[in-house]
């Protein structure tokens, strides 16, 4: 004889139906986690396949002068792109971020006594240009795409300057990734492995005249996005420490109050128009010296760039 089943109203009725309840909302949540776990899983997959891929870059012949001149050219380059801003003013490197959360960044000892022997021309190339290292691997944290467009004759200047610079042995701790910087990659917020975002079959060009122009504005105005965003529209940067406040809108839309010699004052004296002091975190002790045609050309670009709302990056 079959037992009798509960009647829906009495208690043990109730729990069986709380049971069943029980059941299909642990089915529903069990397949939501599966399901959650098969996406990081997946993403953590694309970028270990980032990571553990190698680039084959095309080798590419460009000069390194060796006057003086040149060299001097060089130092102005590197302090105006920001290269002395990462690897130092000696270029020997240098630790910029350490916490724990977010990872170590350090940049390499660029100059001629490294550890591991002085850089080639083919390795300047791959690095700066393509985010590569010798054996193809791509660098981790170097912002190669923003160095992609750099004219031979730049690149050649940067090159001749670090060779003259005394030779050091300084040994920076490799750059590592934190939680923070892996969640953000995984977001699509940063790129950790910039040789992702490199043509590396695209031409170089030989030399970029140094006019006060809108195209000169955008071709310096490349090293600028890291901090401001693809549309420089600014916004908090991605992957920063905590107290780093939020880069400034650089499109008409954020600066459309300001005048040239507004623009000049704050690259070259770290002061808005109104006087108040601009955050530690923006690099005007380089920027500042960026000479009237670099600024002008800066001022052409950021007035052709579309109004965008800030942090729409």
């Amino acid at each position: 004889m079959s037992s009798a089943q509960p009647s829906p109203t009495s208690p043990a009725g109730r729990v069986s139906r709380r049971r069943d309840v029980l059941r299909k909302v642990g089915r529903v949540v069990a397949g939501m986690v599966a399901l959650l776990l098969l996406t990081v899983a997946g993403a953590l997959g694309a970028s270990e396949w980032r990571a553990r891929k190698h680039y084959s870059v095309p080798a590419h012949l460009f000069t390194v002068p060796t006057d003086s001149a040149s060299a001097t050219r060089g130092a102005h380059l590197a302090q105006v792109r920001f290269c002395a801003d990462c690897h130092g003013a000696d270029l020997a490197g240098r630790v910029m971020i350490d916490e724990p959360a977010v990872g170590r960044i350090a940049s390499a000892n660029l100059t001629n006594g490294r550890p591991g022997g002085a850089l080639t021309d083919a390795d300047w190339e791959r690095a700066v240009r393509h985010g590569v290292r010798r054996d193809g691997s791509p660098l981790l944290f170097m912002p190669s795409h923003e160095f992609a467009e750099l004219a031979d004759e730049d690149l050649g200047a940067i090159v001749a300057h670090a060779r003259r610079l005394p030779a050091s042995s300084a040994a920076t701790p490799a750059t590592t990734a934190g939680p923070v910087l892996r969640a953000l990659d995984l977001a699509g917020q940063v790129q950790l492995h910039a040789a992702a975002l490199v043509d590396h079959d695209r031409p170089h060009r030989t030399r970029f005249d140094a006019e006060p122009t809108v195209a000169y504005g955008r071709y310096l105005a490349s090293t600028c996005k890291g901090c401001h965003g693809p549309n420089l529209s600014g916004g908090p940067v991605p992957g920063a420490p905590p107290e780093w406040k939020p880069a400034a809108n650089l499109t008409p839309a954020g600066l459309g109050h300001y005048r040239e010699g507004d623009l000049a004052r704050v690259l070259r004296t770290g002061r808005r128009p109104d006087g108040s002091v601009v955050d530690s975190i923006m690099p005007w002790r380089s920027t500042q010296a960026l000479d009237d045609v670099e600024v002008r050309a800066l001022w052409e670009f950021l007035r052709s760039v579309p109004p965008r709302a800030y942090g729409n990056r």
